[in-house]
């Protein structure tokens, strides 16, 4: 390992640990070969921990001796001396994952296969000893010659250093870490995600012309998801979740990297209920071999774990992945009939189309992809002479057009009833699916820093503010029940000027915005200009504006029972802010339909 020789500022010795060289230093102090007490022999790396101790805080540090040994650089000692805290663990001879990359380039195929298991191995055991890493990267995985090794866990908040609860090194941290607030393992999830994608394609996983906050950080990270090897990337996506409640834990991960997900699990048990219904006599003595009595899964992964690095150590990396499958049967396969999926002429209908087809195509089945068709006033036909099987709807907008609804109606247009409504409405052979919790539908922004100073929440918070604000939009809002004449009625809100935008001109609308000549305006939910300008969308409590959930369209007896299941599997999934995600990608970065579209696809778990 790279190391340098000791500055004059430099103790020269910590606790009785003599200090040899410098190692290694970052935001929370610095790392020195050191050599034992009373031995010139062994070596070991301390790190001198940077702020103020207290003392008596080393809970946490009980709790890291307890990690398991393996994937992991072993905490040996810990301590307060001349009013500083130290950490002493294994020494590990080997440079570093960042290092390796950064002069090396990216990992590939069994190296890379090994880093996926022994890290997440090492995190899996951490996580099982109630310790929280906190600062996962690839400057704290050492790549030694007996395979991957995590050191340098983020203890330095359990000694009371002062360093915040969301330590850790910007480009690697999960959100809720970016944002200062309580994190658990998930966050060393996040972390690990985006330590994979970085040693597997290099530093341009980081590459991005735009400020790099934690919304532009998860840009430039999952617009390289579809480059990724695809067993890493179906592990990988699911890991990227905003909410950390929704990643993956670190045991479930490796589970899945070992090729025992659930899939396979069910495959192997109608394997083994097969063999365990054969006569006695026929059975092996494996199979006649007892049950092992039951142990917690934690135990299993751990020890799992355990071979499988030692397999790993040895070269034997092809251990990790299934034999392949049988061949198949000559007799070929009745051709599945085609599915054809539309689209229409704008980019948010063109990435919704792909997700709905690559989905499909994801299950076997045979997808024809007919964009741009035009307005709802051209595609709908299509559908209805059967042409088009599958659209992306909006289903308060697709209501109106059927005469299902009035836009201008005062009652409320929830999702339940505009779905209700239009069932009743739609020809024998159409149907709506399940309808996704996405909406792109009219809404009141304002900028965070005026949500805050006048504590807006809600549409109504604007009653005792409005008459000094300046509103902008589409002329048409002027005129529309869904626009001023709702708002005076429904909330009781007069603004005290309206100024009109036109479509073409709602990023200006949006700049003047953000600048304060504009007060309030209304934009889609799910246009890109409202994570660019950081704006906030008032909660519309008194629907006054009528649901427009993402709903797809589909030909009753031509799409099949399967096809309605993945399809209704998207709609669980998408929100809005997904798709205001996705739009920034497209619109914003510039990146491919086809690739923002699997990278949700894959993140969501879907394919």
């Amino acid at each position: 390992m790279d190391a340098e020789p000791l500055r004059p500022e430099d103790p020269r010795e910590v606790a009785g640990y003599r200090l040899i060289r410098r190692i290694g230093e970052g935001g929370q102090g610095v790392v020195y070969l050191a050599a034992l007490p009373d031995s010139g022999q062994r070596h070991v790396a301390l790190k001198v921990l940077a702020g103020e101790v207290d003392a008596g805080s080393f809970a946490e540090i009980g709790l890291v001796q307890e990690v398991a040994r393996f994937c992991t650089a072993r905490v040996l000692d810990a301590g307060v001396a001349d009013g500083r805290a130290y950490i002493v663990s294994e020494y590990v001879d080997g440079p570093s994952l960042l290092n390796v990359v950064e002069q090396n380039g990216p990992l590939t195929g069994i190296e890379l296969e090994r880093l996926a298991v022994g890290t997440i191995t090492a995190l899996a055991a951490t996580h099982a000893a109630g310790v929280v890493h906190r600062d996962f990267k690839p400057h704290n995985v050492l790549l030694a010659a007996d395979g991957p090794r995590v050191v340098d866990f983020g203890v330095a908040v359990a000694l009371g250093t002062g360093v915040a609860q969301g330590a850790g090194t910007p480009r690697y941290m999960a959100p809720e870490q970016a944002e200062r607030t309580e994190i658990g393992t998930a966050a060393d999830i996040w972390s690990w995600a985006v330590t994979m994608v970085f040693a597997a394609l290099g530093p341009r996983a980081f590459e991005t012309g735009v400020a790099p906050n934690a919304f532009n950080r998860r840009l430039a990270v999952e617009r390289n998801l579809p480059d990724l090897p695809a067993w890493l990337g179906r592990v990988v996506g699911p890991c990227l979740q905003d909410v950390p409640a929704r990643r993956p834990a670190a045991d479930e991960i490796l589970l899945s990297l070992l090729g025992y997900d659930a899939e396979r699990r069910t495959a192997r048990d109608e394997t083994r209920r097969d063999q365990s219904e054969r006569p006695a006599d026929s059975r092996t003595t494996e199979d006649a071999a007892p049950a092992p009595p039951g142990r917690s899964r934690r135990r299993l992964v751990i020890t799992t774990a355990l071979a499988l690095t030692a397999a790993l150590t040895a070269g034997l990396g092809a251990w990790l992945w299934p034999a392949p499958d049988k061949p198949r049967p000559l007799t070929t396969p009745p051709t599945p009939p085609t599915i054809t999926v539309g689209s229409a002429n704008f980019a948010e209908s063109r990435l919704l189309g792909e997700i709905y087809a690559q989905a499909l195509e994801a299950k076997g089945l045979r997808i024809t992809r007919r964009p741009d068709i035009g307005s709802r006033e051209d595609y709908y036909p299509l559908l209805v002479s059967g042409e088009v099987d599958v659209m992306p709807e909006y289903n308060g907008a697709l209501a109106s057009h059927v005469g299902a609804l009035d836009l201008e109606t005062t009652d409320p247009n929830t999702t339940t009833r505009v779905n209700d409504r239009l069932r009743d409405k739609l020809p024998p052979g159409l149907e709506i699916l399940d309808s996704a919790r996405a909406e792109d539908k009219d809404a009141i922004v304002v900028t965070r820093k005026t949500a805050k100073s006048s504590g807006l929440r809600t549409i109504a918070d604007l009653r005792d503010t409005a008459g000094e604000y300046v509103l902008g939009g589409a002329p048409e809002f002027q005129t529309r029940h869904q626009g001023l004449i709702g708002l005076r009625v429904r909330y009781r809100i007069a603004f005290k000027e309206f100024q009109p935008f036109r479509h073409e001109d709602f990023g200006t609308m949006a700049t003047l915005l953000a600048k304060g000549s504009l007060q309030a305006a209304t934009l889609f939910t799910t246009d890109p200009a409202i994570h660019i300008h950081d704006l906030v969308v008032l909660e519309d409590s008194e629907h006054l504006f009528s649901a427009q959930n993402i709903t797809p369209l589909v030909d009753r007896t031509d799409v099949t029972p399967a096809a309605k299941a993945a399809l209704n599997a998207i709609s669980a999934k998408l929100t809005t802010e997904d798709l205001r995600y996705m739009n920034t990608r497209v619109a914003v970065n510039k990146d491919r339909v086809q690739s923002v579209a699997k990278a949700w696809l894959v993140q969501a778990n879907l394919i």
